[in-house]
Formats: structure tokens, C-alpha cells, sequence
């Protein structure tokens, strides 16, 4: 989640300097409280993910990040592509209220339509700058399941979803078990944050709002990373005389573009894995900014400054000629989504455990989730006794259906005794696990626990008995 980042512009009008700073703080301020700060992702591209996760989430609960699992697909992102494509569509989720698509506000004056979509370029392109569209850190094999991709400020997951997530320590709920550890959920919340974005009234519009055009998304591509000054394209960070940012380089310019224009780069010139370009390209007709930066033009930075009240209305671009549609370059939705995200079923769970203290103090014990299904099978622990602690909060288990995995593999939840130890006594408790079908079904299981220290009083779930 890029923060505004306390650079200055060098104004044109030195009688300016002394508004430019002040209003800057404003900015810095707003951004500190929330006001401007985004509601999805990081960029993480110079981040290789090899490094040692974050222990805590100063900008998204203050929390450590939650204790998630998921599952890393194969080199080729086939399958990653593919729930792109019905992410774009809102053919992934369209019953589930946290992972729909809302419906796409079109035209001027702007209004509702049913039958608008995201160009699904623009979702890979996102997924690549984002991740490389990657679920999993590089330790993790292809095929295989590990923790999620977790950026340095807590961005989870192909999409790197960041606030949205809110880390407080505690258990995750629903949306963040579902968002951190499955790749579809993960990309349906991606697609949703971003059409929140182009939905929003207060960010600028290009042309008449046509979403079919990828050269529209500019202002929502901004906004999705962050509607910040670092990713204002007059910041004379950046050469005014860039040329589109190349995807498939070696990076070393990564810093050189703001967020939008890396994005786009991509849906330019697709990266290449396996010597195969992973999507075609589409041309895209990237704003004039040496002319729009001028005093009184769309992108000039006075504007952006000065005119927070205004800033739809200012910042408004003309939708530039010789944009071409992306429906032209594009086949339209091919996935299979029944083969994508199986179909899950829960096996051989064990409803009661009786634990030992010398089996805590060794390390715990397993409690395993098995899929006899297909697909992933997405659970999350919804309590658990204050004495216990859990090693996994929330994850994936692996089942059959995918050529290119090396599964079945179970979930294994690691119990152990919480800080502190446990009591004198003996403890029953109960953990709740909730499991998530992908046919919007979710259920939920107990697991009695039991753990007897001899030569005390009795407790229940950790609190004394008489």
C-alpha cells in the first residue's frame, strides 16, 4: 500500500511554494488518518518474497498478520489466468456479497449496467506488477501448499490484499480466511476492490466512462494502488519523456513509472514464462503527459493539490482517439469454473481430542482436515479455548482434480499450549472450525477438547469450577 510519501514538487510558481507545502501536509496528514490511503494492494515487485515475513501490520490492525495457508498453482498461471478471466466477468462469485462484483457505473451522467465488465488484461496486468501472480512466497514449490505471499506492509496473495484485511490479533473472519488463503477468493476481492475504485464518485473519469476501454481504468488504476502523489505521472520523479514501461524487462526502471503506467506497460507488452507470452497484448494509448501536465491541464499537479473538492471535475481526460476496445483482443470467458475450484468435501475429521500437558510442553499435537473431494477445501478456526493456541487460523486443503499438484495434501492445525502455559486441572474446551464450499455453502464443525493435569480443581474451556 503505497502512503503518500512526503516528496515535494518543485513548482512553477515560486509564489506557489509556500500553498504547495502547506496543502502537502494536509495531504500527509489525510493519508496518515485513512482519508486518502487505498483499499487494496501493494506493490511488491522489488520485494522477491524470499524474505522473512512481517511480525506486524502497523498500517492494517497493528496486529502480527494472521497464521494462513494456501496453495500455490502451477508455473505456466494457467489456472491464475483463468480465474482472472471469470473474475473479470463476475463469473466466479456472484451470490457471495463480500466477493461479488459490484454492478459497473457506465456513461455521462454515470449509470448502472448489469452487463459492463473489467477487461481481463487489465486484472492480469495487475496480477503481475502486483505478485508475478504468485499465491505463495518463492520457498513455496509450484503445486504444493505453504503460507500466502505476505508483502512487508501485509498484502496478501496474488492480489496483494492489504486493507481490507484487518490484522488485530485476533482470528481472521470469513473474508480475510477466504482472501489471504485461496488464490479465487483472492482474486475475486482484487477485482472487486478495483471496480469499487472506478465505481467511486469522487476520482476522475476518462471520456464517458466506457469500460470496454482500457485506457478508461487510468484514474481507477491509480486509485487502486493508491490515489497518491507517487503515482501522479507529472511528479518529476518520473521522466516526462518515458517511454510505456516495458513488463517483460529486467525492472531495473521499475521505480520510474508511477502504478498505473506499470500496470498498463503489461497489457502493452505481456511478460514471458516458459518462453510463452502469458496473455496477448492489447495496444493501449497512454495520456500525453508532457501536454496534460501544462498549467490548467488535466494532469497538472497544481490541480491535484489544490482542487480536492474538485478533482473529478478538473482531472477529467478526454478518452484518447485511436483507443481500441479490448473486447477486439480479447476471446471472452473460457475457464471452466467447476474444474478451477472442484468440489471440496470434508473427510475423516476428528471430533475429540484428549491432550496431555507433556504433549503440549513437547510441541502439541496435529488436528488434520482432509478433502476426499476435489479442489480446495477453504476452512478457518472461529474459536478456540483461551488456553490453546493454534498454529494454522485459517487455510487450504488440497484434494484431487489438479494434474499439476502434488496432492491430496492436508491441512494440519498445530495445537499447543497458549502463552503463559496451562493451569493446574483439568480443561475442556471446544474448537469451532468453519468449512467454505465454492457453492457458497459453509458449514461448521466441533472438536471437543480435553486435557486433564491432575491434583487440581476442574475448569471449563479455562475458567474455574465449583
Amino acid at each position: 500500500m503505497l502512503r503518500v510519501d512526503g516528496s515535494r514538487y518543485k513548482p512553477r510558481r515560486r509564489r506557489r511554494l509556500l500553498l504547495w507545502l502547506t496543502l502537502g501536509l494536509v495531504v500527509l496528514i489525510a493519508a496518515l488518518l485513512g482519508v486518502l490511503a487505498p483499499r487494496g494492494a501493494t506493490t511488491i515487485e522489488i520485494w522477491s518474497g524470499a524474505e522473512a515475513a512481517p511480525t506486524s501490520c502497523r498500517y492494517s490492525g497493528g496486529g502480527p498478520p494472521f497464521a494462513l495457508q494456501s496453495f500455490e498453482a502451477q508455473m505456466s498461471r494457467q489456472t491464475y489466468l483463468e480465474t482472472l478471466r471469470l473474475a473479470a466477468a463476475d463469473r466466479l462469485f456472484p451470490h457471495d456479497q463480500d466477493f461479488r462484483l459490484p454492478t459497473l457505473t457506465v456513461g455521462e451522467p454515470r449509470r448502472a449496467d448489469a452487463s459492463a465488465t473489467i477487461p481481463a488484461q487489465l486484472l492480469y496486468a495487475i496480477a503481475w506488477i502486483e505478485s508475478k501472480i504468485a499465491m505463495a512466497p518463492l520457498n513455496v514449490d509450484w503445486g504444493t501448499l505453504g503460507p500466502p505471499l505476505l508483502s512487508p506492509d501485509c498484502g496478501y496473495g496474488i492480489m496483494q490484499i492489504t486493507s481490507t484485511i484487518h490484522n488485530d490479533g485476533g482470528l481472521p473472519s470469513r473474508y480475510e480466511a477466504l482472501a489471504g488463503s485461496h488464490f479465487a477468493y483472492n482474486i475475486a476481492a482484487g477485482a472487486r476492490i478495483l471496480a469499487e475504485k472506478w465505481n467511486e464518485d469522487y476520482f476522475p473519469v476518462v471520456g464517458e466512462s466506457d469500460p470496454s476501454f482500457i485506457e478508461s481504468w487510468y484514474f481507477a488504476l491509480w486509485a487502486y494502488n493508491g490515489w497518491a502523489w507517487i503515482n501522479h505521472p507529472g511528479n518529476p520523479t518520473y521522466d516526462p519523456g518515458r517511454q510505456p514501461y516495458d513488463c517483460d524487462a529486467d525492472r531495473s526502471d521499475y521505480w520510474d513509472y508511477p502504478y498505473q503506467e506499470r500496470v498498463l506497460g503489461c497489457v502493452i507488452n505481456p511478460p514471458v514464462v516458459g518462453g510463452q507470452r502469458l496473455w496477448d497484448p492489447h495496444p493501449v494509448v497512454l495520456p500525453d503527459v508532457a501536454r496534460l501536465t501544462t498549467p490548467g491541464g488535466a494532469l497538472d499537479p497544481d490541480v491535484f493539490w489544490q482542487t480536492f473538492d474538485q478533482i473529478r471535475e478538473r482531472m477529467h481526460m478526454s478518452l484518447p482517439s485511436g483507443a481500441v476496445s479490448a473486447s477486439l483482443t480479447y476471446g471472452g470467458v473460457d475457464a471452466d469454473r467447476d474444474a478451477l475450484l472442484g468440489m471440496p468435501m470434508l473427510a475423516g475429521l476428528e471430533r475429540e481430542l484428549e491432550l496431555s500437558s507433556s504433549v503440549l510442553s513437547q510441541g502439541g499435537v496435529g488436528l488434520r482436515i482432509e478433502n476426499a473431494g476435489s479442489g480446495l477445501l477453504a476452512w478457518r478456526v472461529v474459536s478456540a479455548p483461551s488456553w490453546l493456541s493454534v498454529g494454522l487460523q485459517a487455510g487450504v486443503a488440497l484434494g484431487s482434480g489438479y494434474s499439476f499438484a502434488s496432492g491430496p495434501q492436508g491441512s494440519v492445525i498445530q495445537l499447543s499450549a497458549a502463552a503463559g502455559g496451562v493451569p493446574e486441572g483439568s480443561h475442556r474446551g471446544r474448537i469451532v472450525l468453519e468449512f467454505h464450499y465454492p457453492d457458497g455453502r459453509s458449514e461448521r464443525e466441533n472438536i471437543d477438547i480435553s486435557l486433564d493435569k491432575r491434583g487440581a480443581a476442574f475448569y471449563e474451556a479455562g475458567t474455574p469450577q465449583s
